[in-house]
């Protein structure tokens, strides 16, 4: 084996996008690296496909063939084999999607946690007023409970569950990113709801009837037969990122 192809990297991906299952991936994970199977849940859901990555073709090829054993399909390939997905494009409007049919439709739910810092004034809440008033009435003796009056920094904490849906395209190739809560559904007309995740998963179903061929990530799939938003499994917008790779790759590879 030459140096060139030691330093190669490679990867191994799932081949079988539909028997997607993060717990029988972590029970062969577990196997063939001797640790206990909840040491390899987390990375198992986290994969997203991609179950091993930068390994040496030993590695790469001995993890595929711990994964066929338990008769899990997969594939091993370079780094160059993996492709990159291009730049997110932001779009809002109807309009602004092509008429051409997307090579892949993936939707996914992310929680978003944001922090606000408030400067409030504190002391005597109204309550604590009204007790000091009424003693004072009874015993003649002002009394000031809550202490003084001061200003304090108040830290705020909101989580938000945000629905984006990508469209990937092939030639050109592009990317545009759907933001369900930045949407213009008004072409809905008469159909529009009065919530975001309804209308996108309208727009979602008129997408999908137009692009038969397209392949579909999970939380798509999720969306489309209505199941429990808590079954799509993303925590963050690299692990759709991740997901699109992954299917991307194995539709370009004819798999």
């Amino acid at each position: 084996m030459t140096d060139a192809a030691q330093q190669t990297p490679f990867h191994v991906l799932l081949a079988q996008p539909e028997r997607l299952d993060p717990m029988a991936l972590a029970r062969v994970l577990a196997e063939s690296r001797g640790t206990p199977v909840q040491d390899q849940v987390l990375g198992a859901k986290r994969s997203w496909g991609i179950v091993g990555e930068d390994l040496s073709e030993v590695g790469a090829r001995e993890l595929a063939g711990a994964l066929r054993a338990a008769d899990v399909e997969c594939l091993v390939c370079t780094s160059s084999a993996l492709l990159e997905l291009p730049e997110a494009e932001p779009v809002r409007t109807r309009d602004g999607i092509p008429d051409v049919p997307p090579a892949l439709i993936a939707a996914a739910g992310i929680t978003v946690t944001s922090t606000t810092k408030k400067t409030v004034k504190g002391g005597p809440s109204p309550a604590q007023k009204a007790i000091g008033t009424a003693i004072m009435m009874s015993t003649g003796i002002p009394l000031k409970l809550g202490g003084k009056k001061r200003t304090v920094q108040k830290t705020e904490t909101q989580q938000d569950l945000v629905f984006c849906l990508d469209l990937v395209y092939e030639a050109p190739v592009r990317r545009l990113r759907v933001v369900a809560s930045e949407f213009d559904y008004s072409f809905l007309g008469a159909r529009k709801l009065y919530q975001a995740l309804g209308n996108c998963k309208l727009l979602l179903g008129e997408v999908a009837e137009t692009a038969p061929d397209a392949w579909q990530n999970h939380g798509t799939q999720v969306l489309l037969t209505n199941q429990a938003i808590s079954t799509m499994g993303y925590g963050s917008l690299d692990d759709l990122e991740r997901e699109e790779r992954w299917l991307l790759t194995l539709r370009a590879l004819g798999v």
